[in-house]
């Protein structure tokens, strides 16, 4: 994006602010000699993006006017006239009003009526498969936004093409909690003029996908100077706008006498937020600016030892489908101290991979009704009820909530890490506390979005070398997960 472009309002920008304020603020105004170099899996993810387009938008019926590779100047006009002519879909429009600027993948007339609508590799919805997604509903309700002023289409209504080419649309004025669809556009449409116009301040906020940022370095500078509230694991934007009137940064949150904030308040800090959980993350800012602070357990965690484990973690391209391209289980036998250990990989290799892949590791998971199986975070249960629904002639829905809901299959993240116990780190997650326990991985640049790259890099290379280094990185993830399991059987306990 051209920096004169840049001051003005984009679908890019509006999906940007549903996400981080700063980033947009720092793309108008930043310094472009910092930001940093694009990452591997972002340029996936656009390649991703583009195919899906190319094939989502080539197969669209009736009569088509593709203005893909038309110059930029004069798309507007050719937008124009293709809608004013016999065209069904324009694909690759341009619209453009007062500081507004809109490129939806595809215009298409039905009834009569304009509407606008991009093509999405993901799904359009959230989670309960209920609620828009809102980076999505974004991008599409400002593109409706200017049909509506420009006079030439429906602002209503707006769709999106999802991963399985099917149409989802989004009822723009439907009444939502928290304001429709078109009513929250409307305010980040005037957020991001205060930015582009008015240089109205932004602030970031520490977050899973800041890795994948631009200008994650200067981010990561700002925040800690300011000793931010989101360097603690758990606290996000919105948790730290109900704390800052209460503490505006760690050392102010470690020094907070919570005890006689309740008995002011009673167990509510403040709207929104119990006094419970206040209490949870001044432990942390206490654990954070303390040297050498310890973890500890807030409860006795007990996790028995069983004489055959299995950690579990899946590699999944979130492009391709999403295609799960490998399972790994790092075995021990025994007991502690005397473990016999061995890395045991499913990997979806060739044709009908990915379902054989599933079969395999399902029939090793259902061998050992005694064994326990251990994984972190809820990824890898929601991943094994996709391929069920996708693969039902491998198992049964019915089986894979059953082995889920067993008591020796644990969720080391969601059921013992996030609840109950406490660590001086920035998070949480699996890479953090391993290494806190002096694990490294094979691979300095080992992680999930490079895991994804190697996969892309694998399928357009055939270099098995690029796959053994996927392997070897899932290798080192199972591992992680006995050495977090390890240490969270030998954290003490400080009742909370």
């Amino acid at each position: 994006m051209s920096r004169s472009e840049a001051r003005l309002i984009t679908a890019s920008m509006m999906r940007d602010l549903v996400v981080c304020e700063r980033r947009p603020w720092l793309d108008v105004h930043g310094d472009a000699d910092v930001r940093a170099p694009v990452a591997p899996f972002v340029e996936l993810l656009w390649r991703g993006g583009m195919a899906h387009e190319d094939a989502v938008l080539g197969a669209m019926p009736g009569v088509v006017a593709d203005l893909r590779r038309e110059p930029p100047a004069g798309r507007m006009e050719a937008t124009l006239a293709a809608m004013a002519g016999a065209a069904d879909h324009v694909l690759g429009g341009e619209l453009h009003h007062d500081d507004l600027l809109g490129r939806p993948d595809v215009l298409s007339r039905y009834d009569g009526r304009w509407f606008a609508g991009d093509a999405k590799s993901g799904t359009p919805f959230m989670p309960d498969g209920l609620r828009p997604k809102m980076e999505y509903a974004a991008q599409v309700g400002l593109y409706a936004h200017m049909l509506g002023k420009l006079g030439i289409g429906d602002p209503s209504c707006a769709f999106i093409i999802g991963a399985a080419g099917e149409i989802a649309w989004y009822d723009l004025n439907a009444p939502l909690p928290g304001g429709s669809l078109a009513e929250r556009v409307a305010v980040l449409l005037g957020r991001a003029r205060s930015i582009v116009h008015e240089r109205a301040g932004t602030r970031g906020a520490a977050g899973a996908l800041c890795g994948l940022c631009h200008w994650r370095d200067v981010c990561a500078a700002e925040m800690k100077a300011a000793d931010d509230l989101t360097l603690l694991a758990g606290m996000g934007r919105s948790l730290r706008t109900l704390v800052e009137p209460l503490a505006a940064n760690r050392a102010e949150l470690a020094a907070l006498d919570v005890s006689a904030l309740r008995a002011e308040r009673g167990e509510r800090a403040v709207p929104g937020l119990g006094m419970a959980r206040l209490e949870r993350m001044r432990d942390r800012a206490l654990l954070s600016v303390t040297p050498g602070a310890k973890a500890y357990a807030r409860r006795p965690l007990n996790l028995p030892v069983h004489a055959r484990e299995w950690h579990l973690d899946i590699e999944a391209d979130p492009t391709a489908g999403p295609l799960v391209y490998l399972h790994g289980i790092w075995e021990r036998v025994g007991s502690p101290g005397a473990w016999t250990e061995r890395f045991i990989p499913f990997l979806a290799d060739g044709d009908d991979g990915e379902r054989r892949a599933f079969a395999d590791v399902w029939a090793f998971l259902t061998s050992d009704d005694t064994a326990a199986i251990y994984y972190y975070s809820p990824y890898e249960r929601t991943s094994y009820r996709m391929l069920q629904r996708r693969y039902p002639d491998v198992c049964g829905k019915d089986e894979v909530d059953a082995l889920f809901a067993s008591s020796r299959v644990v969720d080391l993240y969601s059921e013992v890490v996030a609840p109950h116990t406490e660590w001086p780190l920035p998070s949480y997650g699996l890479k953090a506390i391993a290494k806190s326990q002096g694990f490294k991985w094979s691979a300095a640049d080992a992680g999930g979005a490079s895991s994804i790259a190697w996969w892309d890099e694998w399928r357009r290379t055939g270099d098995r070398a690029v796959l053994e280094r996927i392997v070897d990185y899932n290798r080192s993830d199972v591992i992680a997960s006995a050495v977090v399991l390890d240490a969270l059987r030998a954290l003490p306990v400080r009742p909370g």
